[in-house]
This record gives structure tokens, C-alpha cells and sequence, in this order.
């Protein structure tokens, strides 16, 4: 729909290892933070946890190929992305690269999340560490270790003051963004695919591979909900900037709209003709954006749940998403191709 206008809103900015652009989130999407005053400057190595519970089962393998996330600062300056070559880069509101932070050839980094003050960038990865980066110098500030497996997921809220690392050891752990110290250790008892944390910093989602959706009470590390709907492992999930909803997407092909008061399921979306990767909400909640192994880019409205955008421009997956924080609507969208893809999409009724 809207083929035409889509067309002419459309940019693609570029792709990684262009000699003058470098194109563009876990799961997941949207943009978080982890503050600069609780992840010091000076290097810090936070203690090591008991080794993760087992999981309960083999998940599917990480397999992800090209652009693994993408993350824009609050004040819309500057931009984070991850390749599965190992590379973390920075790179301007235009998408030019600034600096790399990590060469090729590095552990895949899979996740990453912005200082509240923007100075920082922490990003998760497959070698189970936490490593944080100054973006000004470009270099590593600290390396938070706690897990024993490869990660998948990272998220923050709070402003920062909440931070959560999951992955392939079956636990989620929650760290002070004030000290970098553990905060809690949640059981999840599977492999973790996606996690998020509510903007307020109170609840945590992860969504699991054996298709269920937990949330947590982030300072008691207690378990409030489980949540059963899918049927297959789940690769998304993302709060609404009100925290009252829970939007999950999983290899089932399902995307599913929970509430998180009563942890009932509102809302199975449809439109989908693929499984979607990628989940992310704008900076109002009025829209959601969902990316999927098919290429397809689908923007639904969140109090009609109607699609109202079937956007084109990627032949391979959609490994991540994110609005930009200043709320002008502009969605990136990272794929298998290394691509960077851009559209700014009509502003809608907030919910």
C-alpha cells in the first residue's frame, strides 16, 4: 500500500564496508540506555556468577548473517551497529561511519544500548562478556562478565539504571547501571532470544526458546507472568513506552499483543507473510514495526492493530529495528545484506 509515497520516503543509506557510508539493534528493538555514572569510566570487571543453569533444551543455533543490531543515541547524534564479522561501529545521524569501536575478526556482538548521556555504548556478545565503550575516545571502558554461554540479548530502562544480559545459559541477570554491580539473577530455565525493560525500569521480558514469555519484577528478581501463546522459540519482544503492553513475535509466525496488567493476550496481528525477526515500537507507542525473514518491513497501528504500512526495500532478512528517539518517526531497519534501510512514516494518533 502506498507503494508510491513509500518509494520516495525510502533511503537506503548504505552497507557495511562501503568505502564512504556504512549502513546500520536483539533482538528487539527500539532504543535503550545504561548510564555512564553507574558503568564508570575507569575499566571495571564485575564478579562472576555460579555457572548458568543448563538449558532444557537444544535452541536453534545463531545463525544470523549481516547487521546483528542498531541502536540510536536520545539525542539522535549518533547510531551503534553490530555485524556478525565482529565489528562495532559508530556512525553519524546520517549514517556515516566515525569510528569503529571493535575490528573484524572480534567476538559477534548481538546487542547494544546507549548511555543515558550518550557517552557510552555497551553491547553483549557471543563470547558471554559485556563490554563497554567510550564514545568520544573509542575506547573500552569496563567488561562485565557473569555469563558462561554466548549471549543473544540485551536491554536497559530506568534511563539507564536497569540493565539485563540473556542468552544460552537459561538466566537473565540484571545489573545496577549506577555501579555496575549484579543486581539479580532470574531463572528463566531455557535458552533467553530477546529480552526488554519497561522505560520506568520495574519490569523485565524475556522472550524464550521454549516459546514462552516471562516477566519479572526487575528489583525482586520475582517472576510476576508467564505467558503462553506461541508454539515455537520467540525472537522478539518489546514493551510499549506506557509499560501497559507486551509485544512478542516468534518462529511460530505469530505476533501477539499482551497486557501487562492481567498478563492476558489483547491481540494476535496479522499480515505477516513470513516469522518476524525484529520488533520495535515509536517513541508516542502509537505505532509498531515488525521485520521479517521474508525482507518485509510491517508497521502496525497499536489501538487498531490495522497495518498501515507494508513497506519494501529488503530482499533478505530483518534482523533489527529501532524508531529514532526524537520522535519523528523515522524507522532503520538493519538486514542479512549488511543493508541500512530508511523511511519516515506519517505521524499517527498516540494511544
Amino acid at each position: 500500500m502506498h507503494s508510491e509515497n513509500q518509494r520516495r520516503r525510502r533511503a537506503v543509506l548504505g552497507w557495511l564496508g562501503a568505502p564512504a557510508l556504512a549502513a546500520l539493534a536483539g533482538c528487539g528493538g527500539g532504543s535503550s540506555s545504561a548510564s555512564t555514572d553507574t558503568l564508570r569510566q575507569a575499566q571495571r570487571v564485575a564478579p562472576r556468577v555460579t555457572r548458568d543453569d543448563p538449558p532444557r533444551r537444544r535452541a536453534q543455533a545463531f545463525e544470523r548473517r549481516g547487521i546483528t543490531a542498531i541502536v540510536t543515541s536520545a539525542d539522535g547524534s549518533a547510531m551503534g551497529v553490530t555485524h556478525t564479522d565482529g565489528r562495532v561501529m559508530l556512525l553519524d545521524s546520517q549514517g556515516h561511519e566515525t569510528r569503529t569501536l571493535q575490528p573484524a575478526g572480534s567476538a559477534v556482538c548481538v546487542g547494544l544500548v546507549f548511555s543515558a548521556d550518550g557517552r557510552l555504548l555497551v553491547g553483549v556478545g557471543r563470547d558471554g562478556l559485556a563490554l563497554g565503550w567510550g564514545v568520544d575516545s573509542g575506547a573500552r571502558r569496563f567488561t562485565l562478565r557473569g555469563h558462561d554461554h554466548g549471549l543473544r540479548a540485551v536491554a536497559s530502562g530506568a534511563r539507564g539504571a536497569v540493565v539485563v544480559t540473556g542468552g544460552e545459559g537459561a538466566r537473565v541477570l540484571s545489573w545496577d547501571g549506577n555501579n555496575g554491580q549484579l543486581r539479580q539473577v532470574m531463572h528463566a530455565g531455557d535458552f533467553i532470544n530477546a529480552l526488554s525493560v519497561s522505560p520506568d525500569g520495574r519490569l523485565v521480558a524475556s522472550g524464550c526458546a521454549d516459546a514462552r514469555v516471562l516477566v519479572w519484577d526487575s528489583a525482586s528478581g520475582k517472576l510476576l507472568f508467564t505467558l503462553r501463546g506461541h508454539a515455537g522459540e520467540l525472537s522478539a519482544v518489546s514493551f510499549s513506552p506506557d509499560a501497559r503492553q507486551i509485544a512478542s513475535a516468534g518462529n511460530d509466525g505469530k505476533v501477539l499483543i499482551w497486557d501487562v496488567a492481567s498478563g492476558q493476550q489483547i491481540q494476535a496481528l496479522a499480515g505477516q507473510r513470513a516469522p518476524l525477526r525484529s520488533l520495535a515500537f515509536n517513541t508516542d507507542g502509537s505505532l509498531l514495526a515488525g521485520g521479517g525473514q521474508s525482507g518485509q518491513v510491517l508497521v502496525w497501528d497499536s489501538a487498531t492493530h490495522d497495518v498501515v504500512q507494508d513497506l519494501t526495500g529488503s530482499t533478505t532478512a530483518v534482523n533489527a529495528l529501532v524508531f529514532d528517539a526524537l520522535g519523528h518517526n523515522q524507522l532503520l531497519a538493519g538486514n542479512e545484506d549488511s543493508q541500512l534501510l530508511s523511511w519516515v512514516l506519517p505521524a499517527r494518533g498516540a494511544r
